[in-house]
C-alpha cells in the first residue's frame, strides 16, 4: 500500500512537471486583442530560432510588438533589470544583506530623481513611442497562461512596465560603462604607495605611458582634418605632466572595500556591462560587390538569458514607404542598438571616454541632518534626499542622501550603511548620467527613420549616454563614424584627471554637438572601432588605453587593401573569429629573452620551446595558449604585497595592466642587470632584478599548475580542457543553478578579436564574450548574418533556450531575414480592439 502511495505521488509530481513545462511556454501562433494599437500587427517566427519579425502599420506599433515579444520571452530578464536599476531588488528577495547594499549603492548614485524630471519633459513623439513600448510588455504579460518559472520560486509578481523604468535602465547601463572613474582609487592609491610617476605608469596615464598608443579610431590624418574643418576648441597639447604627488593625506576609505563595494553578483547576473567590442565597416571600394560591409560583435557578459534579442521591425514611415530594421536589441530597451534598416547599418562600441569622476570632498557635520562642504573657501550645505527601500516581508528602510554641486556623496559606495567619521573627508561621484537628458529618445527615433547617413548620425549627436564609438554605412555606398555620449572638458592636466579629484578641478564644459568627432568616407577606405583610443593623444582619450584587438583589426584589414584583396562576407566571419593575440607575438620575443637570461638553472627549457613555436593563437587545442594563460595568471599577482587580492583583480583585469606589461617587458629586456625597471617598489619581492624573476617564478610555478591538473605530457596540454566559457543566471548561486546555467569549452583570451576574458580566480572560466555577432552588406545580393550567444527565449524549458549556442560556439550565424516577407512558420496576429 505504502509502495503504491510513492509511486502514485511520484507520477502526480511528474504529470504536474509536466503542464507546468508545457504551460510556462509562450504561445507563437494566436490571436490577441488591444486597445493600444489603432493597426493589426503582425508576429512572425520561424520554428527554428524562434526570431520575431513585427509587422506594424507605424513605428511606434512596431515599438508596441517589440515590447510584446520582450515580454514573451524575456520577462524575468525584464523584471530583473527594472528592479535593480531602481534600487529595489530587495523588494523581490526580501532582506539579504549583500542586497540591501546594491539597493542602497543605487539608490545613492541619485539619478532616479532625474528620470522623473526626464518622464515629465519628454517630447510628444519621444513619450508615444516609449509607452507604446511599454504597453506591449504590459499586453505581452497578459497574454502569458503562467508568469516565468523564476516569479514563481521566488513568489513575486510582474508591474505594469512605465517609460520610467527605460529610462533608469538606460542610465544605469550608461553610468556602468563609464570605466575610468572606478579605476581613480585605484591610480590614487597607486599615488599614495609609490608617488605619481610610477603610479602613472601602473595606472596608463597619458600616451607616453601606454603600450602601442598610435592606433587610434579616428587616425591623425583624419583627426587633423577634422579639426581643421570644425574649428575643433578642444585641440590643445598636453606634453607629459611634470606634476609630483598631491596625496598629502592618506586614501580615506580602505581600497579594498572601495573596490569590491559592487558585488559581482550585481555586475555579473544583472547589468549589460559594456566590458568590450569590435567593429568595422569596409568602403564598398574594397569588397567583391562594391557596396559597403559592417560587422560589429558587441562583448557583454555572458549570461543566460543572452543580454541581447534578435528582432525586426517592419513597418510604414511617414512618407509611406516601407522600411525595416533588424539586428540586436536589449530587452528594456526599444531600439536595435546594433542592426540595419533598408537605408543604413550600424554597429556600437564603448568608446571608453571619461564621463565619470571621483570627487574628494571636505564635509562639516553641522548637526545630526545636515551637512556642509567646503568649495572655493566657503561652506555650502549639502542637498539632501529621503529615499525608502521596501524589503519583501520587512519594514521599509530609510536612507539619507546627501549632495555637493558635483552629485552625490557616495556614503553608500561601501558596505557600511551609515556617515562614518574619515577626518571629514568623503567622496563624491560627477556623471554625465545625472544631465536630465530629454533628446536622446527623439535622436534614436529619427534615427532609425533615416536615409541620409551624414542627416542620420547629426540626429544621433543629440545623445546624451552611453558613450559609445558608432559605425555606420548607407546604401547609397557610404561609411561614417560617430562618437556618441557628452564629452567633457576638465579643469587642469589630462593626467590629473586619471586621479580621485582634489583642490577643486572642475568640468569646464561639454563638447558642442558640431566639434563632436565624425567622420565619413575616410580616404583610407575602413574604419575600426575596438575601445582603443578614438583620437590621437587628445584631452577626451588621454587615459583611454589601447587594445590589441584594435591593432590585430588593422593590421589584417590593411594587409588585405595593400594586397589589392576584396572583401567578402567570409572575411569578415573569419575576422570575428580570430584568436591571433597582437600583442603577446610583439612581446614574445622580449620575454623570451628575459626568461632565457633569468632561469638560470635552466629550468624551464621546454616550457620557453613551447612559447617560442606557439603561433600566439589561443584555440582550444593549443598547448602554448594554456602555458601562457596560467603564467600571465599568475604573474598578474606578483605585485603590490602591500595591498588584498582582491585590489589586485581589479587592476589586472583591465586594459590599463595590458598597456603597463607590454611595455613593460620591453623596458626590462632593453634594462642592465640592477636597473631601477627591474627593481621597482611595486614588484613583489627582495632579490636583485626582482621584477624580471617574477617572470621566471611565473613560468615554474604555471608549469607546476599545468602538470598538477593535466599531468607532464605536453600533447594533453589543451586551452580548451581548462577554459570555459560560462553562461550565468541570477540563480547561478542557488540550488537551482542547474536548471538554468550552462557552460561550454571555448577559445580566445581577452586580448584576441574571438573575445573571452576569464574570471581571475584559477578557474579561467570564461565570463564575457562576443554575445551578439552581425555582418552586413549593402548589397541585396548578399546575404546578412547574426548570432546571440544563448537563444531567444528566456524559459530554460524552451527548445529556444540555447539553440543558438552551439552554432556562436563554432562561428556560424543564423542568416538575417527581413524586409516584406510573410512565409513564415508561425503567426501572432494582435488586433486592435
Amino acid at each position: 500500500m505504502f509502495g503504491k502511495i510513492i509511486i502514485s505521488t511520484i507520477i502526480i509530481v511528474i504529470l504536474s512537471s509536466f503542464v507546468f513545462i508545457y504551460q510556462s511556454i509562450p504561445y507563437y501562433q494566436g490571436e490577441w486583442s488591444s486597445k493600444h494599437i489603432k493597426n493589426d500587427v503582425n508576429i512572425y517566427r520561424d520554428n527554428a530560432y524562434g526570431i520575431p519579425h513585427i509587422h506594424a502599420k507605424t513605428l511606434k506599433e512596431g515599438y508596441y510588438g517589440l515590447g510584446f515579444v520582450h515580454a514573451q520571452d524575456r520577462l524575468w530578464q525584464l523584471h530583473l533589470r527594472r528592479m535593480s536599476s531602481q534600487g529595489r531588488l530587495s523588494e523581490i528577495f526580501g532582506f539579504r544583506q549583500e542586497i540591501l547594499n546594491i539597493d542602497k549603492y543605487i539608490r545613492n548614485l541619485g539619478y532616479l530623481e532625474s528620470c522623473k524630471r526626464i518622464v515629465e519633459k519628454l517630447s510628444e513623439n519621444a513619450r508615444v513611442h516609449l509607452q507604446s513600448y511599454a504597453d506591449g510588455i504590459n499586453d505581452g504579460v497578459k497574454s502569458l497562461k503562467m508568469l516565468p518559472i523564476e516569479f514563481k520560486i521566488l513568489g513575486v509578481q510582474f508591474q505594469d512596465w512605465k517609460i520610467f523604468d527605460t529610462i533608469a535602465f538606460i542610465k544605469l547601463i550608461s553610468l556602468l560603462n563609464v570605466h575610468d572613474m572606478f579605476h581613480e582609487f585605484m591610480r590614487t592609491k597607486f599615488d599614495e604607495l609609490y608617488g605619481r610617476e610610477l603610479a602613472n605608469i601602473l595606472g596608463s596615464v597619458g600616451p607616453h605611458n601606454q603600450y602601442d598608443s598610435g592606433v587610434t579610431e579616428i587616425q591623425e590624418k583624419e583627426w587633423i582634418q577634422f579639426m581643421q574643418t570644425h574649428n575643433v576648441s578642444y585641440n590643445k597639447k598636453f606634453e607629459q605632466n611634470s606634476t609630483k604627488s598631491v596625496n598629502e593625506k592618506i586614501t580615506k576609505y580602505n581600497l579594498t572595500e572601495i573596490l569590491q563595494s559592487i558585488p559581482e553578483y550585481y555586475s555579473n547576473y544583472i547589468f549589460p556591462t559594456l566590458k568590450a567590442s569590435n567593429a568595422w565597416v569596409i568602403s564598398g571600394n574594397h569588397t567583391k560587390s562594391g557596396k559597403p560591409h559592417l560587422a560589429n560583435d558587441p562583448h557583454l557578459e555572458n549570461n543566460i538569458p543572452s543580454q541581447w534579442y534578435q528582432a525586426e521591425i517592419y513597418y510604414q514611415m511617414e512618407n509611406q514607404e516601407y522600411n525595416f530594421i533588424i539586428g540586436g536589441t536589449l530587452p528594456g530597451l526599444p531600439f536595435s542598438l546594433s542592426g540595419r534598416s533598408q537605408y543604413l547599418g550600424w554597429g556600437l562600441t564603448t568608446l571608453n571616454s571619461d564621463g565619470g569622476d571621483i570627487y574628494e570632498e571636505e564635509i562639516l557635520q553641522k548637526d545630526n541632518e545636515n551637512l556642509l562642504y567646503k568649495f572655493n573657501n566657503d561652506w555650502i550645505p549639502c542637498k539632501k534626499t529621503i529615499e525608502i527601500i521596501k524589503i519583501k516581508d520587512q519594514e521599509d528602510q530609510s536612507i539619507t542622501i546627501f549632495h555637493t554641486h558635483h552629485g552625490p556623496i557616495m556614503q553608500y559606495y561601501i558596505e557600511n550603511n551609515k556617515l562614518r567619521n574619515h577626518n571629514g573627508y568623503f567622496y563624491s561621484l560627477q556623471s554625465i548620467i545625472h544631465i536630465d537628458d530629454y533628446e536622446s529618445f527623439d535622436g534614436f527615433i529619427m534615427f532609425a527613420q533615416g536615409k541620409d547617413l551624414k542627416q542620420s548620425m547629426e540626429h544621433l549627436k543629440h545623445i546624451c549616454y552611453p558613450n559609445n564609438g558608432m559605425v555606420f554605412i548607407s546604401h547609397d555606398n557610404h561609411i561614417g563614424y560617430l562618437t556618441t555620449g557628452r564629452l567633457v572638458i576638465k579643469e587642469g592636466h589630462p593626467d590629473d584627471n586619471g586621479y580621485v579629484k582634489k583642490n577643486n578641478k572642475e568640468w569646464v564644459r561639454y563638447v558642442p554637438y558640431k566639434e563632436i568627432p565624425m567622420i565619413i568616407d575616410p580616404e583610407k577606405g575602413y574604419i575600426v572601432v575596438a575601445n582603443n583610443k578614438f583620437i590621437p593623444d587628445n584631452e577626451l582619450s588621454w587615459n583611454t588605453q589601447p587594445t590589441s584587438r584594435g591593432r590585430r583589426i588593422n593590421d589584417l584589414i590593411t594587409q588585405m587593401i595593400n594586397q589589392g584583396q576584396k572583401f567578402s562576407i567570409s572575411d569578415h566571419i573569419k575576422l570575428q573569429s580570430d584568436t591571433y593575440d597582437s600583442y603577446v607575438c610583439n612581446t614574445k620575443y622580449e620575454l623570451i629573452q628575459l626568461l632565457k637570461k633569468y632561469d638560470k638553472k635552466r629550468e624551464l627549457i621546454n616550457e620557453i620551446e613551447i612559447l617560442e613555436n606557439w603561433t600566439c593563437k589561443w584555440d582550444q587545442e593549443s598547448s602554448g595558449a594554456l602555458l601562457y594563460g596560467v603564467f600571465e595568471y599568475i604573474y598578474s599577482f606578483k605585485f603590490h604585497s602591500q595591498l588584498d587580492e582582491a585590489v589586485i583583480k581589479q587592476w589586472n583585469n583591465f586594459y590599463m595592466f595590458d598597456s603597463f606589461h607590454f611595455k613593460n617587458l620591453i623596458d626590462m629586456n632593453n634594462a642592465q642587470p640592477n636597473d631601477q625597471i627591474l627593481n621597482q617598489p611595486y614588484c613583489n619581492g627582495f632579490a636583485q632584478d626582482k621584477c624580471a624573476l617574477n617572470l621566471v617564478e611565473s613560468l615554474k610555478e604555471a608549469k607546476q599548475f599545468i602538470n598538477e591538473r593535466f599531468g607532464n605530457q605536453t600533447i594533453d596540454w589543451k586551452w580548451g580542457q581548462l577554459h570555459n566559457q560560462v553562461f550565468t543566471h541570477s540563480f547561478s548561486k542557488t540550488p537551482f543553478a542547474f536548471i538554468f546555467e550552462r557552460r561550454i569549452p571555448y577559445s580566445s583570451n581577452r586580448r584576441s578579436v574571438s573575445a573571452s576574458s576569464y574570471h581571475l580566480d584559477g578557474s579561467f572560466n570564461g565570463k564575457t564574450g562576443s554575445n551578439y555577432k552581425q555582418i552586413i552588406s549593402m548589397d541585396s545580393e548578399e546575404s546578412n548574418f547574426f548570432v546571440i550567444d544563448t537563444g531567444i527565449s528566456g524559459n530554460p524549458f524552451s527548445k529556444l533556450y540555447t539553440n543558438q549556442m552551439d552554432i556562436w560556439k563554432q562561428n556560424k550565424y543564423v542568416k538575417m531575414e527581413f524586409g516584406n516577407r510573410t512565409n513564415y512558420d508561425l503567426l501572432y496576429v494582435i488586433h486592435p480592439v
